[in-house]
Order: C-alpha cells, then sequence, then structure tokens
C-alpha cells in the first residue's frame, strides 16, 4: 500500500515523463494521466481534508481530457494544491 508521500513521489516521477509525452504528442500520454487520476484520486480517498477545490468538476474535465495539455496542467495543479492541503493540516495537527 502506498503512503501519501509515496504517492506524491510516483506523480513527480509520472509529471516528468508526461511532460515529455505532451511535448513529442505520444498517443501513451493517456494511459500516464489515468495513473496520475489514480494516484490523486488514493490521495484524496485517504484524506479528504486534503481535496483540491472544485475536484469532482475537475476530475471530470481531466478525464473527459486527458490527451490534451490543459488536462495534465490541471492534474499537476490538483496535486500541488493537495500537498500543500496535506501540509498545512500536518502543521496544525503539531500546533495543537
Amino acid at each position: 500500500m502506498y503512503s501519501k508521500h509515496d504517492n506524491l513521489t510516483e506523480w513527480k516521477k509520472i509529471r516528468e515523463k508526461l511532460v515529455t509525452l505532451y511535448k513529442e504528442n505520444d498517443s501513451s500520454k493517456g494511459e500516464f494521466m489515468e495513473k496520475g487520476i489514480s494516484l490523486l484520486e488514493d490521495i484524496v480517498s485517504k484524506n479528504t481534508d486534503a481535496s483540491p477545490i472544485n475536484m469532482e468538476e475537475r476530475f471530470h474535465f481531466i478525464k473527459s481530457n486527458k490527451h490534451i495539455y490543459t488536462a495534465f496542467r490541471q492534474l499537476d495543479e490538483m496535486f500541488k494544491e493537495t500537498e500543500k492541503r496535506i501540509a498545512s493540516l500536518k502543521a496544525q495537527k503539531h500546533h495543537k
């Protein structure tokens, strides 16, 4: 089982691959987008307080458009937001 940290580390690897695939317009980018989507869903399912804003609408857009660069950017932003929220939640826990 992956921890949130492992999923974030895995996303960073997938993200680097996706950057290349989008530059080359490689058709396998959809497969890597699916992996990224699954990772984020896994993180959020384990910590709903870390969910990005407007998650459902954004996921719908990403899943419907995973072959376009804008969907990749949106997924990347959602990972960044989630990572920040997790860090904030940890900090709040330590200050209690």
